[in-house]
């Protein structure tokens, strides 16, 4: 099975045209958006999300730049969580993103259960890898990501789990879907990682009139 969404191309309405196709469909499981910075990745992730409600399917998301960081300190200010305002303040960068995302995952449990009954549930996860270290990011994918697929499919939901990424070491291995051309390709190198997220980086230049770059 799959999911297919129409998508704006032009979406902010500038005479830009960010993506090559007017639809894009995505395959049950994880999949990673790939594409350099101000490709369209965040962007793609919200007309998904407009999608899914304009169709009736359960979908969260989690935006680490907007609901991490200093977003997560407050709110667990507001709740009243002092500990975690407490370890939060005295930790490092990498530390508070590692408890973003058990946050995250306790999120993505509560969604699960409160949508049992549903034939498909979309999880949207934005920047998650900016900040996490090579083995972090590992963990993610084992921990995480591997469990929340194990856990739908033997629930007998269809799950799509599309999450952005800023580094090769959440794309490596899996389905990613290179959002300037809104179609799945094969990454099994760095080499080709770099390769793609140049090509992206030109097809933006040439959206936005700038001049070319070399790497």
């Amino acid at each position: 099975m799959s999911q297919k969404f129409k998508i704006i191309r032009d979406y902010y309405d500038r005479d830009e045209k960010i993506y090559d196709k007017t639809s894009v469909e995505f395959k049950p499981g994880l999949t990673v958006l790939v594409g350099c910075n101000g490709s369209g990745k965040t962007t793609l992730l919200r007309q998904i999300k407009e999608g899914c409600k304009k169709n009736k399917l359960p979908v969260m998301e989690f935006d680490n730049y907007h609901d991490g960081g200093s977003s997560a300190i407050s709110y667990a200010g507001f709740i009243g969580d002092c500990s975690k305002v407490a370890k939060d303040l005295c930790s490092s960068e990498g530390e508070r993103i590692s408890g973003n995302m058990a946050m995250v995952a306790g999120r993505i449990g509560r969604f699960v259960r409160d949508n049992s009954d549903a034939e498909k549930l979309f999880i949207l996860l934005d920047a998650v890898d900016s900040g996490l270290s090579v083995d972090n990011v590992i963990e993610l994918k084992r921990d995480l990501f591997s469990f929340v697929i194990t856990d739908c499919t033997d629930r007998g939901i269809e799950i799509y789990l599309i999450v952005s990424a800023n580094e090769y070491e959440l794309a490596c291995g899996e389905q990613c879907f290179d959002v300037s051309s809104c179609k799945y390709v094969k990454i099994n190198s760095y080499d080709e990682y770099r390769d793609m997220i140049i090509e992206t980086r030109k097809k933006k230049n040439k959206r936005y009139g700038w001049e070319e770059f070399e790497i």
